[in-house]
């Protein structure tokens, strides 16, 4: 469908072991004054609107997501506000990336952040001159996962029917991949298996070193023999650096 878009040591066996269940606890006041309700949609969602919905449960502190073209239309959006304040905000952003590269000193511009006071903004540059627009508490600004990112892009990718989407990236990045893991008790990685998948059972190899706080990582090894990361965010997803 085309469109019309430092750290710290990880896992140590003292860890408490990770969650089974994430939080759904509702938004604060606070946070409904600042962002507001989840409005009803002024159109039709499209095949892109799950996907900017799953981007904003996989970052913590994310609100609202919205795609935009590169005359800053809005293509679609999801998550938490009044639908004309994003797609203006979208826009902006845009247009932000659009003035950054206009400059020329730079280079092509492939993010942009700005945290303010009450609510912070962040835009990713993807091919054909599309933007993904996000709005985020102030404190998640800086602290955006890069794999939950890689993950959606590529998903916008495969929709829109983008190509060469790491070639846009301007270096060949590690993709990463959605996976769901069982743990033993002390919190290593015992099955995996991508969603909708079967699981498999993991032999951790080695623990990964200098993840960001709150992270872990394993080397593990499947009963086939595949060697696969497999990293563990704050906010208790998983991701492997290879397709299951």
């Amino acid at each position: 469908m085309k469109p019309s878009p430092p750290q710290m040591p990880g896992w140590s066996p003292d860890d408490d072991p990770p969650r089974t269940s994430r939080d759904t606890n509702p938004p604060s006041s606070r946070a409904l004054r600042v962002f507001g309700p989840i409005a009803p949609r002024d159109t039709d969602t499209t095949a892109f609107t799950q996907i900017l919905a799953d981007l904003l449960d996989r970052v913590p502190g994310a609100v609202a997501a919205a795609l935009v073209d590169s005359e800053g239309e809005t293509v679609d959006y999801a998550g938490r506000g009044d639908p004309f304040d994003l797609r203006v905000a979208a826009a902006h952003l845009q247009l932000v990336l659009q003035g950054i590269a206009r400059v020329g000193a730079l280079g092509e511009p492939r993010w942009v952040v700005v945290r303010g006071q009450r609510k912070s903004v962040a835009a990713t540059a993807l091919p054909d001159g599309y933007a993904l627009g996000l709005l985020l508490k102030p404190r998640a600004a800086f602290t955006i996962s890069t794999r939950a990112l890689k993950v959606c892009t590529r998903a916008l990718a495969a929709e829109a029917g983008w190509n060469d989407l790491e070639k846009h990236d301007g270096v060949r990045q590690r993709s990463w991949f959605p996976v769901l893991v069982e743990t033993d008790r002390r919190g290593r990685p015992a099955h995996v298996s991508s969603p909708g998948g079967g699981k498999t059972p993991v032999e951790v190899l080695g623990v990964v070193m200098g993840l960001s706080v709150r992270e872990r990582g394993f080397r593990v090894r499947t009963a086939q023999g595949t060697e696969l990361m497999l990293v563990r965010e704050a906010n208790q997803r998983w991701y492997a650096d290879e397709p299951i």
